[in-house]
């Protein structure tokens, strides 16, 4: 009789500096009395959200994720990119934000349902979106830029 082989799952998130993120979130969380962190925190994994469903349309796989205190990011080390999967991994984030933030905004609109809440929120998703957009390098900016103007050689 064979033995049944185990379903050997991979590791899909690394955590940087648990102590310090997990630290650093509960304070953040637990002064956080006008709920702009929470937003905030939502934008965020909104937009690295639209980085794994692009990652996953590119390669039909989950990506690795990276946790640590500066945020969320895909770990593409060693990945080989043309520029166009560059370029739509990129810029995948910044119009996730850019889509919540008008459709929020649009059924507000047609729904005749203002809030300050649904305000600052659509605000939230536009200044994630438009700080990643930034060409630094550990921001989607820098990948873009990198994508429309690298050079062949």
């Amino acid at each position: 009789m064979t033995r049944p082989k185990r379903c050997r799952l991979r590791r899909r998130l690394h955590l940087r500096w648990p102590c310090l993120t997990l630290f650093l979130l509960t304070l953040a969380l637990l002064f956080d009395s006008t709920g702009t962190v929470r937003a905030g925190l939502c934008c965020a994994a909104l937009h690295e959200c639209g980085h794994i469903a692009a990652y996953a349309y590119l390669w039909h796989r989950l990506p690795l994720l990276e946790l640590s205190p500066f945020g969320i990011c895909l770990r593409l080390r060693g990945q080989p990119m043309t520029r166009r999967e560059q370029l739509v991994l990129s810029a995948a984030g910044p119009l996730t934000n850019l889509l919540c933030a008008g459709l929020l905004l649009f059924f507000m609109e047609r729904f005749s349902c203002w809030s300050f809440f649904g305000y600052r929120f659509a605000a939230c998703h536009l200044l994630v979106g438009a700080v990643n957009l930034l060409p630094l390098p550990p921001l989607d900016g820098a990948g873009i830029v990198s994508a429309v103007f690298r050079h062949r050689l």
